[in-house]
């Protein structure tokens, strides 16, 4: 009784520091889902009420779910549907246990591919943060079959497997996928270019720490999280120098010892004077260019966590200007590809947590940011935008690791969920692939 008082003692207190802003007559309580999902055929697919309702008194509320499909459990906690037809619906609503009014309504379309799809191979990338580095992608695209024939690209190798990278930096926000690679233990990311015909490659310094990794010299945690999985890209450059092994007219690099950019001018290294970083753009061609990488079919963004967690009046404008220029520089480089933000984790776990995260307060940040990206982005595919809500997957109570004492580790990581967070962007993969 004691843990339900704190709790409740908790959630009054966000309630009190929360925005004045809310809907009329609903005491703030709303349902934050796209207007569709897609689901796997011949799966069980989850939908973790937690991520998707907002309920600052939760025991004072309802969820009720229903539909035209069929749902192998319906508890409070959770629904789970069984084998999903295509277009079939669910329906969810939220109820105030005082008078059994209904608060708000939610009808969802679900998207599914029924028939065998795989005949031909289909590529995919994912930007994202420490999930995207943790893989949580690895269990549903590459493990299993439900998407045949996928190859993922990036820079990053994914770890015992083939065919596998992605573009996961831990710790990182949209923002830092807009900022230059100079330091040499911050991952070289490809996509902030020149405007002209140089060719930015990264520091120095960095290419060198990962050559050190790979061969075992730097094997502390923090660089091997830096400047691991990088082992197939650093062998285009020089592991004493970290200048490219085979350079070409116009690689740009950042000199970390003299602390100034160098260009080679088709036979030498030179100091480059003429550099200007404000003219520097997120330019997702190029970087393809660069690397040799063919443009996917399909671009994940599961970026967020990092930026918003710990915001509660938080402004959007910067993070969705910059979010529509990676998704219109990748719709450059391939028009017919799909570009899709990843709704990431609303629910973060326990107030029990070893690192003393007041996790409360973080998924009332995380559920203002869910709603925004619907608010904002749901319902505008003709304009190249859209939706996959990995975060309804992820189950609040269990989905986390907890050591002796059951505290909460690893926080706000849900490992315990990760073989089954993927399967969202698989099922959107199978749906739109031809």
């Amino acid at each position: 009784m004691m843990h339900l008082k704190n709790i409740a003692i908790a959630l009054s207190f966000i309630v009190a520091i929360l925005p004045a802003k809310r809907n009329a007559g609903t005491d703030g309580n709303d349902i934050a889902l796209p207007s569709e999902l897609y689901m796997l055929p011949k799966s069980s697919n989850n939908l973790f009420s937690q991520s998707y309702i907002r309920r600052w008194n939760p025991y004072e509320y309802y969820v009720r779910v229903n539909g035209d499909c069929f749902f192998e459990r319906r508890l409070p906690e959770v629904s789970t549907v069984v084998n999903p037809k295509d277009e079939c619906h669910i329906n969810i609503d939220l109820i105030r246990s005082a008078d059994f009014d209904t608060l708000a309504s939610k009808s969802i379309l679900v998207h599914v591919r029924n028939r065998p799809i795989g005949t031909r191979n289909v590529t995919a990338q994912i930007i994202g943060d420490s999930f995207v580095q943790g893989a949580f992608y690895r269990t549903a695209l590459v493990d299993s079959m439900y998407v045949p024939g996928l190859t993922t690209i990036g820079l990053r190798k994914l770890a015992r497997s083939e065919n596998h990278y992605d573009e996961g930096r831990g710790g990182w926000t949209l923002k830092d996928y807009f900022s230059i690679s100079k330091d040499e233990f911050s991952p070289y990311s490809g996509f902030m270019q020149p405007s002209d015909a140089c060719r930015y490659l990264g520091a120095c310094r960095f290419w060198i720490n990962c050559h050190k990794v790979n061969k075992g010299e730097l094997n502390d945690f923090e660089s091997r999280y830096q400047c691991g999985r990088f082992e197939e890209c650093c062998m285009r450059f020089d592991s004493e120098t970290g200048l490219p092994v085979h350079p070409q007219k116009d690689d740009l690099m950042w000199d970390n010892d003299r602390k100034c950019y160098i260009r080679y001018n088709g036979e030498k290294w030179e100091r480059a004077t003429d550099i200007h970083e404000e003219e520097w753009s997120f330019n997702y061609p190029k970087y393809l260019a660069i690397w040799n990488l063919r443009a996917p079919d399909f671009l994940f963004e599961t970026l967020g966590l990092n930026d918003f967690r710990d915001e509660l009046n938080p402004d959007y404008a910067e993070w969705d200007r910059l979010l529509t220029l990676m998704k219109e520089s990748y719709l450059e480089a391939n028009p017919k590809g799909k570009f899709a933000i990843v709704i990431p984790c609303s629910s973060c776990g326990s107030l029990n947590n070893k690192r003393g995260d007041f996790t409360i307060r973080q998924n009332a940040c995380m559920w203002q940011f869910r709603k925004h990206l619907i608010d904002t982005f749901d319902n505008r595919r003709q304009e190249g935008f859209y939706i996959v809500d990995m975060g309804i997957t992820i189950d609040n109570e269990n989905g986390y690791k907890v050591d002796a004492d059951g505290l909460q580790t690893g926080n706000p990581h849900p490992y315990l969920n990760y073989p089954t967070m993927g399967m969202p962007l698989a099922a959107f993969i199978q749906y739109h692939r031809k």
